[in-house]
């Protein structure tokens, strides 16, 4: 059984930035993990401050109906404090994260870039820590996809985003030369809406603002750096024309073309 994993720093960064490729994995019957650094206990809740044990235990019950819309039963915790992953030893974080891999043995790898998206210094370290654990793991077969920022997206949903704080200053970065993008079906799309409602919230807010249209606009794509072995993607002969992948049908959701 193929194995797609994605490693996290909060409850919502999955869905928020690949829910339709998990959700497209499960669907494909496809053995789908997720792994979060933390609860997310130092977040609002509902935009209001909230008391770290409360709101990590919201979180994690928000995350479990969110993930059952994307068809994933399967998720761990490392509990590490929320907002701290750079005062957390680095060293003890990349040996959870390769303990991992070795378990696992995932095909596919999902997480942040060194840009960590929105900036957040979770997501940057996190992604710094995948990066030293894929380089101990060492299988040159296993794809690593970082998420990226496409010019379009950016464009189209950070002005809006930012008016709920989204972003750190200096984030965005966007990129011209995605991988991969990916494009939801109505079947997908619909299921990471929802998955986005679950966590209501740290989501509610933006529901409420902008409405179930600009969200489906928002989430309706997703795209990714790739790499395997340390190389790019576009130098792997094994990925032909990589450029593109767009979701279909539950026969053929995904197509390189």
């Amino acid at each position: 059984m193929t194995t797609t994993l994605g490693i996290w720093a909060h409850p919502d960064d999955e869905v928020f930035v690949s829910g339709g490729l998990l959700a497209d994995a499960a669907r494909r019957g496809e053995r789908v993990v997720c792994i979060y650094m933390t609860n997310g206990e130092a977040g609002l809740s509902y935009g209001q401050p909230s008391s770290p044990a409360d709101l990590a235990a919201l979180r994690r019950r928000e995350l479990e109906t969110s993930l059952a819309h994307l068809g994933v039963r399967e998720r761990s915790f490392f509990g590490y404090p929320d907002g701290c992953l750079r005062q957390v030893s680095e060293q003890d974080v990349i040996s959870r994260i390769h303990g991992a891999l070795d378990e696992l043995q995932p095909d596919e790898i999902v997480t942040f870039g060194s840009d960590g998206f929105t900036g957040h210094p979770d997501h940057k370290a996190l992604s710094a820590s995948v990066g030293g654990a894929m380089c101990l793991w060492d299988q040159p077969g296993a794809r690593l996809n970082e998420v990226v920022m496409s010019t379009e997206w950016k464009d189209a949903f950070v002005p809006a985003l930012n008016e709920f704080d989204a972003f750190l200053p200096g984030h965005p970065t966007a990129s011209d030369d995605p991988d991969i993008s990916l494009r939801l079906d109505d079947e997908l799309l619909d299921a990471k809406v929802e998955a986005l409602r679950a966590h209501a919230s740290q989501m509610k807010n933006l529901f409420d603002a902008y409405g179930d249209d600009f969200m489906r606009a928002l989430a309706s794509r997703e795209h990714y750096r790739v790499s395997r072995g340390g190389e790019r993607a576009g130098t792997l002969s094994s990925l032909s024309n990589p450029k593109v992948v767009k979701v279909f049908d539950r026969s053929a959701s995904m197509s390189l073309v």
